[in-house]
């Protein structure tokens, strides 16, 4: 607490001296004058009534509040923001003065049913983060999910989402952490239409309240506000086919607003078919020998997801709240191999030794279940002031069930002695999270001063039997793990004038682990200590012009899984383990960036990883067996251009184009292997077209095509990589109906990947990129509820008389 204590202090002191003793504060919040939401970015400024010659000025907050400075006199308060007609005021400043709420009123005007209110740029450059319109940048999805996949820069894969390029990302939904992720987090997604999204925020420089884990940043997702008296939804049934296999899928959401209270949910639901096939080849230049495995896998994935919210204002200034998830699936799969073991002779000609056919039958039951309870404060004497406190629990259960049999024959089929393997395993595993955190938000002369602590306790039992029929023998593994992380933060937000805006923070995380294997203390796990600074900086010689830089180092933790030693096999040449005494990644980043009319952007980035995670591969000569192994081998410095143009200057058509040249140099070192590494140059294209086929735009279609180039990262070069697919979407009913087809990989390519070190060289072809087509159909209702009550009142009247 000392150090946060410094730090505050610190902060103040910066800006303290910013302060004119002859001016007074001038402060209010700007709100929409139908709903009383928050207007943001609006531009805040003071003239001179004879000439107006602007005095001073600022823009308002994520909260509608602006505050500034001014001098003693008689003014005129001019406001602007786009979509909002400009407000003026004369008003006379003879001491401190608090306007309170000035509410706004929208600029909208109505063509052929269709409401149009202003426009906003696709994409603008904020602060913290880049900002893209969900209503533009996919017009013609028909669920969040569906809008993600068409933000330039995202990858969304069944597995989780990924910015292109950078990796994992934090997800949150109105600056709320989603606790979920993998198939979780895509099937919370799908339940939420694209009209229920408004905002999609990249956060290239997140500020110092969130975690320093993940290398890519946050993704904050802004749903629009519920109107105040009104109950409604949406419904959404949907119909695929991936290949030859069929996926359904039915998700539904209500949104409830009346006075004081706030409620939401969402409920999704389906079964997902898949199937792919994957084959590794590897060859081991000191031992001569040559090892191929290909695999064919099919499976059922049936999944529900369920999340309900409920707020209540217990008056304009104080709220609480809470919301849970439950998100329970199935993952059934069979896995066939193909593994032959060959010996190179001196002529570079393969020999055939044996074959090694094997089944596997596996079987993953999991679900995650999350609460969170928040309670917010907020201060009439000043806006900008605000204490929030929340309190989360994030639980995970993952029941596995794994057999496999193999048996080694001749080249001619004939069975080997002795070279039968099987092993029937059941793993179950519990991670338990209990996280606090409070944040203080509070002016400090022109700028905002925030700053909080956090704790996050979590522990994670693993157990691993093995039945006494498998070829390892009856075994029984058991790892508990826990991990708890202490947080300390501070970020300062100030306009350093008219054109220039400072935003900077930092981080102090300290990190205990401890546990215990099968009843032994782990004793090479660490304990560390962090602190991690961010940086912005933004120019804004005009509307025109948007120019920034921004700095920050990020953490990447090592998982439970890449900590147990705990061998897990795929069959009985190749198993798994992780490391205990990982330590975490760490990653640096400094980024230039440039807007040019909300449309035109540039991006200019140095990135530096030192402490990488992968997995290293080993061969015992003896036994022919290889082993992935998790370490701290890897060292990358990256530098990347990236370059992305909107244009919608016809009615009929707009495109998004956005490019990535890079250069990437890795290399990877550990104890047992020699350093080897590569380097390379690297581009990449994602095109977003959108075709609006009649004048109200209510038929549209979407295609978009994704090319990169092989490159080298992670210690592995890929190859090509294509993706292209589109879609047709129909609104009627007054918007109420929507009907939406999509067809999502319709050019797509394998995935291949070469790993080459002194000791083997290794090719995978990975194919589960697959074209996959969806029907989707959106029904969204809503009335109001004092509308609902008036007209049965009236009805009951009626039927008096």
């Amino acid at each position: 607490m000392k150090h946060a204590h410094m730090l505050c202090v610190a902060l103040a002191l910066s800006s303290g001296s910013l302060l004119a003793q002859t001016t007074f504060p001038l402060q209010g919040s700007l709100k929409k004058t139908t709903d009383r939401t928050p207007v943001d970015f609006a531009n805040v400024l003071l003239r001179k009534p004879a000439d107006s010659t602007l005095v001073v000025g600022t823009t308002s907050n994520e909260l509608g509040a602006f505050r500034l400075e001014a001098p003693q006199g008689t003014f005129l308060l001019e406001i602007h923001a786009l979509g909002y007609k400009p407000f003026h005021k004369t008003l006379t400043v003879t001491g401190a003065l608090d306007l309170g709420e000035l509410l706004l009123t929208e600029e909208a005007k109505e063509l052929s049913a269709v409401q149009v209110t202003g426009r906003r740029p696709i994409m603008l450059r904020k602060t913290d983060r880049m900002v893209f319109d969900a209503t533009q940048i996919a017009p013609a999805a028909s669920s969040a999910l569906d809008v993600l996949r068409q933000t330039p820069g995202v990858n969304v894969s069944d597995d989780g989402i990924s910015l292109i390029g950078k990796g994992g990302v934090i997800v949150l939904i109105n600056e709320k952490r989603i606790r979920l992720s993998g198939a979780a987090l895509i099937s919370l997604l799908r339940s939420y239409s694209q009209s229920d999204l408004e905002e999609i925020q990249i956060l290239t420089t997140p500020p110092a309240k969130y975690e320093a884990e993940g290398n890519a940043g946050v993704l904050n997702l802004v749903m629009k506000k519920v109107k105040n008296d009104f109950f409604g939804g949406s419904l959404s049934p949907s119909f695929g086919v991936r290949r030859n296999l069929l996926r359904y899928g039915l998700n539904t959401s209500l949104n409830y607003k009346k006075d004081k209270v706030t409620a939401s949910l969402q409920l999704g639901g389906g079964k997902a078919d898949y199937d792919g096939h994957m084959d590794t080849y590897r060859y081991y230049p000191k031992q001569s020998s040559y090892y191929s495995s290909q695999t064919y896998y099919k499976g059922k994935n049936p999944y529900l997801n369920l999340r309900a919210g409920l707020d209540y204002a217990f008056t304009p200034e104080l709220s609480m709240g809470f919301n849970v998830s439950y998100a329970p699936e199935e993952d059934n799969t069979r896995r066939e191999n193909d593994s032959r073991d060959w010996r190179v002779l001196s002529s570079g000609a393969h020999e055939l030794l044996r074959l090694l056919p094997g089944v596997a039958d596996e079987t993953d039951k999991s679900r995650y279940t999350t609460a969170n309870v928040h309670l917010e404060k907020t201060f009439k004497s000043a806006p900008q002031r605000r204490l929030s406190w929340d309190a989360d629990y994030v639980g995970y259960r993952s029941q596995e069930g794994r057999n496999f049999t193999s048996r080694g024959l001749t080249p001619q089929g004939a069975p080997i002695p002795g070279t039968d393997f099987h092993f029937d395993a059941l793993t179950d595993q519990h991670t338990d999270s209990y996280i606090t955190s409070l944040d203080y938000l509070t002016p400090l002369g022109k700028g905002t001063l925030g700053f909080g602590a956090k704790g996050t306790w979590t522990r994670t039992t693993n157990r691993s039997d093995y039945d006494a029929k498998s070829s390892m023998g009856e075994r029984h593994d058991k790892i508990i793990f826990d991990e708890h992380v202490y947080a300390l933060y501070a970020d300062l937000k100030h306009p350093l004038s008219d054109k220039w805006n400072l935003r900077t923070g930092l981080r102090m995380e300290y990190t205990h682990t401890a546990g215990e294997n099968n009843g032994r203390q782990l004793k090479h796990l660490r304990s560390y200590l962090n602190i991690f600074p961010t940086l912005f900086l933004g120019y804004n010689p005009s509307d025109r012009h948007a120019f920034s830089l921004n700095g920050t180092v990020r953490l990447n933790r090592p998982h439970f899984g890449q900590l147990s030693p705990f061998a897990s096999y795929e069959n009985q040449y190749t198993f798994m383990r992780g490391k205990e005494d990982l330590r975490a990644g760490k990653q640096a980043q400094l980024t230039l960036g440039y807007t040019f009319l909300g449309a035109l952007n540039f991006q200019l980035s140095g990135r530096y990883l030192w402490d990488g995670i992968i997995q290293v591969i080993r061969l015992d000569p003896k036994t022919n067996k290889g082993s992935y192994t998790h370490d701290n081998a890897e060292k990358a410095l990256t530098f990347s251009l990236e370059n992305s143009f909107f244009f919608n200057r016809v009615s009929f058509f707009q495109t998004y184009i956005s490019q990535r040249l890079w250069y990437a140099d890795s290399k990877v070192n550990t104890e047992a292997t020699p350093t080897y590494g590569g380097s390379s140059f690297g581009y990449g294209v994602n095109l977003n077209n959108t075709f609006f086929f009649n004048r109200s735009k209510t038929f549209q279609g979407t295609c978009y095509f994704y090319y990169r180039t092989p490159s080298y990262a992670w210690g592995i070069r890929s190859g090509h990589t294509i993706a292209a697919g589109g879609g047709l979407a129909y609104t009627l009913l007054q918007g109420k109906l929507r009907i939406a087809m999509n067809a999502n990989n319709l050019l797509c390519n394998k995935s291949l990947m070469d790993i080459e070190t002194p000791n083997y060289r290794m090719h995978v072809v990975n194919e589960n990129s697959v074209p996959t087509c969806t029907l989707r159909l959106t029904y969204s209702f809503g009335a109001s509820i004092q509308g609902k009550s008036e007209r049965k009142s009236a009805q009951e009247l009626r039927s008096r008389m």
